[in-house]
């Protein structure tokens, strides 16, 4: 029988809040996490100064560097700059470059094997040219060492100017038109050099231009072009463009290929032309970083040099391969979106001040111009994070030459405090998921231990209130708690049997010790009434008689409830008709009870049941008793007889009293009455109890309610039909 009991929370729940609080430790990393943002900024900022001190160091004392002649590349390895090499000595042009010296070394090749216009099966035998730009003195110096598989030289016949292979020159200045000149291949020696139109078809004068002097000279794989141009044609704002044209069908005449000396081979833009120094360059490139950004400005706050980015550079990610990969990827996703509510996501691009420009204004350029060393942030320009600036003046002697300025995106300090936060995140996850499942599978089992304990417990004594066994199997041999009270609930139960089987042997103990009493104080109220004949109508003999009565009937009740359970498993079943069964009870019922009236109702007939008549008969006899017993004089008693979902129903309905509120199921239990009308019958709560022993007997079961047309109470024996069994 199951108890009653609180409801609370469950020991899983309990272990589960336990679980959750683990959260508290990750918690408390992130908020540290957090305050350490504003110390690591800090000490990103005393970072960037000590790079901008020893950025400055390094170009102390050297006024070369912001020489306004002298260029350098504003990015360095940035393909669209032309850089002039310094010669050791002049250059005689006559198509030998043995008087170029060391500086051949720098000289670029381009084959074109990347440039759209070729296409895919371009050879590079067929065109391709070495070309380098150098300066002495007032001069620049470039040689184009051009292999060219078929060499089509100018023929005065044809008047357009690029029906031959030649050398095109691209010059514009800032705010100026953009001017084409164009140098025609025809014989060794002085080359012609016009002026012509966007086409590079024809000449916009007839007369050449004697400014630019050149060179040509044959080779056996093709020629070789020397072009001496006057710096006063070139100002450190303009910007030049090299190209060498070829045309191989001498009937056509048509340009089939082109290339430009220009690192990326996909672009026809001018370039600019710095003024190289190796010294320079080389300290260029040793302050090159790839997360930070280093700008080089003279006293005139003009822009020298701008090295590094603020971006990092994009992540190629590749395609999982693997199922572990794949896993991966769907476990790294899972935790992105969990980041994403929790963490303040860095980006990785940054757009701010372009590094393409010549001049910066900002105030923290002018302050330490003035000789002193400056620290600020500012918000970017798409203003998705914070620039951390620092700057340094740069001296020559007590003189400012410059100045030279850190700056570096907040998100580098971000980044890693992000990716020690997801870590953070991570292994908390990982390791509550793991101390979750832990704490649940052990709570599953201790709930599964207790719930195989209760229902062991439930199952050891009866809805009747018997002890079924002596012990519990279940956590029996355990060695814990669960074992302990295992344990202790199996020695309760033995005593509890010992006692209950004490109270099962009671009423035959009684019974057999109160009958000689009883015989005798009968037999001695028999021998009073001979000797003495008048006490035969003495009131008081009629009480002793009815008291001997009503215990003789107590120890028969006793001992009928005692043995009735054991006596029904020793008797054999049968089929027979309940209608004429209950028929025939009814008929005795109205001979023994003249004093009131028995109905009998029969909805369905024939009910066949399987069981034993006789003990049917002593549950109707019970019955029958109870409703006379507890009907109102001159009422009739209702037997009703019908099948409902494959049960057979006998309702006895009587007149009277209607049953106490909530007493309708403990009516069936044992020692249980509501009283009693009549002094010569016991009222010990055996009667209905037998009943319930008999029905659920025959796997039936016994109700009792009020009657809902009158007053009075109904008792309800449902049976199952002999084929339902």
């Amino acid at each position: 029988m199951a108890l009653n009991s609180a409801r609370g929370l469950s020991i899983r729940t309990k272990l589960l809040l336990v679980a959750v609080a683990l959260l508290l430790i990750p918690w408390m990393g992130y908020q540290y996490v957090r305050e350490m943002k504003s110390f690591l900024l800090q000490g990103q900022e005393n970072a960037l100064n000590l790079t901008a001190r020893a950025v400055s160091t390094v170009l102390h004392d050297r006024p070369e560097f912001f020489d306004p002649d002298t260029g350098a590349s504003k990015l360095i390895g940035e393909p669209d700059d032309l850089f002039a090499y310094p010669l050791p000595n002049y250059i005689r042009l006559d198509g030998r470059l043995e008087d170029w010296g060391e500086q051949l070394e720098q000289a670029v090749t381009y084959d074109g094997m990347d440039e759209f216009e070729c296409g895919p099966a371009y050879d590079p035998d067929s065109l391709s040219f070495r070309h380098l730009i150098a300066y002495r003195g007032p001069y620049l110096y470039s040689f184009f060492h051009v292999t060219d598989d078929k060499l089509v030289p100018r023929v005065l016949q044809y008047r357009r100017m690029n029906a031959s292979d030649h050398v095109r020159i691209a010059m514009q200045d800032p705010g100026g038109p953009l001017k084409r000149y164009l140098l025609t291949i025809r014989q060794p020696g002085r080359m012609s050099v016009y002026l012509v139109d966007a086409d590079w078809r024809l000449p916009l004068t007839g007369e050449p231009n004697y400014d630019l002097a050149a060179e040509f000279l044959p080779t056996e794989s093709g020629y070789v072009v020397e072009l001496r141009i006057p710096r006063f044609m070139v100002s450190s704002q303009t910007l030049l463009g090299f190209s060498v044209a070829d045309v191989d069908d001498e009937e056509e005449r048509q340009v089939h290929r082109v290339l430009h000396a220009s690192q990326d081979v996909s672009t026809q833009s001018l370039n600019r032309l710095l003024i190289h120094s190796p010294e320079i360059a080389k300290i260029l490139r040793g302050l090159d970083r790839p997360v930070a950004r280093i700008w080089v400005l003279d006293d005139k706050q003009r822009v020298r040099a701008v090295v590094g980015k603020l971006s990092r550079e994009p992540e190629i990610k590749t395609e999982p391969r693997t199922l572990g990969e794949k896993l991966g990827v769907w476990y790294d996703k899972a935790l992105r979106r969990v980041y994403n509510l929790i963490l303040e996501t860095p980006t990785g691009q940054v757009r701010d001040v372009s590094t393409d420009v010549s001049y910066r204004n900002d105030e923290i350029f002018k302050k330490a111009l003035a000789g002193t060393p400056q620290a600020e942030r500012r918000p970017s320009l798409d203003g998705t994070t914070q620039i951390l600036m620092a700057a340094h003046p740069v001296w020559s002697g007590d003189e400012v030459l410059g100045v030279v300025v850190v700056e570096q995106s907040s998100n580098e300090v971000l980044f890693p405090q992000k990716q020690v936060l997801e870590n953070v995140i991570s292994v908390t996850l990982l390791v509550l998921i793991i101390v979750t499942g832990a704490l649940l599978v052990f709570a599953s089992r201790i709930t599964m231990r207790i719930r195989r304990l209760r229902n062991a417990a439930e199952q050891a004594i009866g809805p009747d209130g018997r002890v079924r066994t002596d012990g519990i199997a279940a956590d029996a041999k355990s060695g814990d708690e669960i074992g302990d009270l295992s344990r202790s609930v199996s020695g309760m139960l033995g005593r509890l049997g010992q006692y209950t089987r004490y109270l099962e042997g009671l009423p035959d103990t009684l019974a057999h010790e109160l009958s000689n009493p009883l015989n005798v104080v009968n037999s001695s109220l028999d021998n009073l009434q001979d000797e003495i004949p008048q006490t035969i109508h003495s009131k008081y003999m009629q009480r002793a008689k009815n008291g001997i009565l009503r215990l003789r009937s107590i120890l028969t009740n006793l001992t009928e409830a005692a043995n009735l359970e054991e006596a029904m498993q020793a008797e054999s079943r049968e089929e027979f008709d309940l209608v004429h069964l209950v028929s025939s009870y009814v008929e005795g019922y109205r001979l023994s009870h003249p004093d009131r009236a028995f109905e009998l109702d029969i909805k369905s007939a024939p009910l066949h049941v399987s069981g034993t008549p006789d003990h049917i008969a002593q549950m109707l006899d019970k019955l029958a008793d109870n409703a006379v017993d507890f009907g109102s004089t001159g009422t009739s008693i209702m037997v009703r007889l019908d099948k409902l979902n494959g049960y057979a129903r006998v309702s006895i309905l009587n007149e009277g009293a209607q049953l106490p509120d909530a007493m309708g199921d403990r009516l069936f239990d044992p020692m249980v009455s509501i009283g009693k009308k009549n002094a010569k019958q016991s009222r010990l709560g055996l009667g209905l109890y037998i009943v319930r022993l008999i029905a659920e007997f025959h796997r039936g079961r016994v109700t009792a309610m009020n009657r809902e047309d009158k007053p009075g109470a109904v008792f309800t024996v449902s049976l199952p039909l002999a084929k339902a069994i």
